[in-house]
């Protein structure tokens, strides 16, 4: 692949976010819905496309999508309708792959192998740039556009060792810069992507082993650090240990292994004449000896996981290996046909490089290279030209740590708990919700008059034209009130309008009491807006319970939060607002909010 050298101008502000719903009655889980409020709030002039599909949702999910992508001015795109906008054959042929995915779910079919399909369709990737939910997306401080040297950008890091370099290409960001120049590019992939589908296949670990196994003393300990972690050992085996079929074809297979104990048995078997008490004493063995030394510094969890997991029944260990080979299978599965390894092998035909060659022909390809990080801040990767012992501290991360994984049980377990929590807060601010506004109304109402008390008499002449910016802010922010209502979109407006003058509004030698009643009513108006308590913009101020019942139910949240503080992946602490109408006991935002 030649060095390229032409600039492309790539536009940061058009995103593209894909969820493919396993719940018919359910366009999308609460922590991504209000991830992608978020991402809106903090990107308010970008364009946003939400692609989906209608043939996963019934009647009522449709309008509530229709309904949510309004209310937060986010463009939804039907995946069902593609096949009409298809022209080229690789991508036909893709998207019968994708529809295999989608109708087989309950046999080997699986929604994040469809997602990863979509993202090199035509009518996605020309919409803008792709990344996960789990992907926090703050273009604010971007330009118009960036130039880049390749048209095709990816979330590329790598692990240096002396002179190479070991790839690791994540497809949480995929951004098109320009489709005509980066035709051979993409369609390597979508040849890739058809050919992995037709028939599982991957050369992984036998060619970093390859590459690394020749070389110095540190390879040999990275290669060793490799064979210690659980997921190495499964890509490994995802090839060795089936016969030759398609990639679905293959997790169909290995799900119904995994789920009968009496197949699981036959299947561990090393010979016909081994009796299932020798595969479980021999399976004991195996995981006996995996608790070795690496395994207890840089897997911790896996390493205690397994210590408890020998101490079971074997009817209990038995399910235990079901469960965790059943998604390590998976997982392995899934990054080699469609995942990071994958797009490795399509587009670069390797993983592992010559240090000179990497940063020649194959850093010009990441993200990172452009100063794009702060924008779209994946955590599912390292920097380029990564350290040993920081790549080991990104593989060794607990699970959850660096994405979702919603696909897998695991993951989706975690999901369903943070969405639990989610809930329950939103149920909480909710309640309290009126009170908290009245009382910041109440308090920038006396604000205004105790600015034209002092404006008054000798005093008043000191700081004249800084008292009469304060009074007209938040005089502005009042007219937001409407009797039982608060406009945002209107809140917004005010904000803008006092950004120019915004030094003098805020100023104060000992005193920022204004600015504490902006910032504290700008921080509850976006938790309002995030936690989807908003209709057409507008929040809804009459009370939801009698005012002592809202008061103590703030106490409440209030003493809960200080020991409890909330965070959900992929977003931000929320600052919380307690409705004393106090603006000091407000938290101040954590992250530059656009409301």
């Amino acid at each position: 692949m030649p060095v390229l050298r032409e600039m492309y101008q790539y536009n940061p502000h058009h995103h593209v976010k894909i969820w493919l719903s396993n719940k018919p009655a359910v366009f999308m889980n609460t922590e991504n819905k209000m991830r992608l409020i978020e991402m809106r709030e903090l990107n308010p002039k970008d364009v946003i496309h939400l692609v989906y599909d209608s043939s996963l949702l019934n009647t009522k999910a449709l309008d509530e999508l229709a309904a949510f992508c309004k209310e937060h001015a986010i463009t939804p795109v039907d995946a069902n309708s593609f096949e009409h906008e298809i022209i080229s054959e690789k991508e036909k042929k893709l998207f019968k792959f994708y529809k295999d995915e989608i109708n087989n779910l309950n046999d080997g079919g699986n929604l994040a192998v469809a997602s990863d399909i979509l993202r090199w369709l035509y009518p996605v990737y020309s919409k803008g740039g792709y990344t996960d939910f789990d992907v926090p997306v703050d273009t604010s401080a971007l330009p118009e556009t960036v130039n880049v040297h390749t048209p095709l950008l990816l979330n590329i890091g790598s692990l240096r060792t002396r002179n190479k370099d070991v790839i690791l290409s994540n497809n949480d960001y995929i951004a098109v810069v320009d489709p005509e120049a980066a035709k051979e590019e993409i369609e390597k992939v979508q040849e890739g992507v058809i050919s992995v589908l037709q028939q599982y296949d991957n050369d992984f670990i036998e060619k970093t082993i390859e590459e690394f196994g020749r070389d110095s003393f540190i390879n040999q300990y990275l290669i060793q650090f490799m064979k210690n972690r659980s997921e190495s050992i499964y890509i490994a085996r995802s090839k060795s240990e089936f016969p030759a079929m398609g990639s679905r074809q293959l997790r169909s297979h290995i799900n119904q292994i995994m789920t009968n104990p009496e197949k699981f048995l036959e299947f561990a078997k090393k010979g016909s004449d081994e009796t299932d008490k020798e595969v479980i004493l021999r399976l004991r063995k195996e995981l006996n000896e995996q608790l070795g030394f690496f395994k207890w510094l840089f897997f911790r969890s896996e390493y205690n996981e397994i210590k408890n997991a020998l101490q079971q029944s074997d009817d209990d260990l038995i399910a235990y290996l079901m469960k965790k080979e059943r998604t390590l299978y998976l997982k392995s599965i899934v990054v080699c046909t469609t995942g990071p390894i994958a797009i490795a092998k399509f587009l670069f035909d390797g993983y592992v490089f010559n240090s000179d060659n990497f940063d020649e022909e194959i850093a010009p390809y990441s993200f990172n290279s452009y100063g794009l990080k702060s924008a779209f801040q994946s955590k599912n990767t390292i920097s380029m030209n990564e350290s040993i012992w920081g790549m080991m501290n990104f593989l060794g991360s607990e699970e959850g740590a660096l994405n979702d994984s919603s696909w897998l049980e695991t993951g989706a377990q975690l999901q369903k708990s943070r969405a639990e929590l989610l809930d329950e807060r939103r149920n909480q601010l909710r309640e309290s919700l009126p009170q908290e506004f009245k009382n910041f109304k109440k308090n920038i109402e006396e604000q205004i008059q105790q600015l034209e008390e002092n404006s008054k008499g000798f005093w008043g002449l000191f700081f004249a034209d800084r008292k009469r910016e304060k009074i007209k802010a938040l005089q502005a922010v009042l007219t937001c009130y409407n009797g039982d209502s608060f406009d945002t979109n209107k809140f917004r407006e005010v904000l803008n309008d006092i950004q120019p003058n915004i030094d003098m509004v805020y100023a104060g030698w000992f005193s920022h009491k204004t600015q504490d009643l902006i910032e504290g009513l700008k921080a509850l108006s976006h938790q309002s807006i995030v936690f989807m308590l908003t209709q057409e913009r507008q929040i809804d101020l009459k009370p939801q319970a009698s005012t002592a019942k809202a008061e103590v139910v703030s106490q409440e949240n209030k003493v809960k939060q200080e020991k409890e503080p909330y965070h959900g992946g992929g977003l931000n602490f929320f600052p919380q607002a307690t409705n004393s109408g106090n603006p000091e006991e407000v938290l101040r935002p954590q992250v530059g909010l656009a409301v």
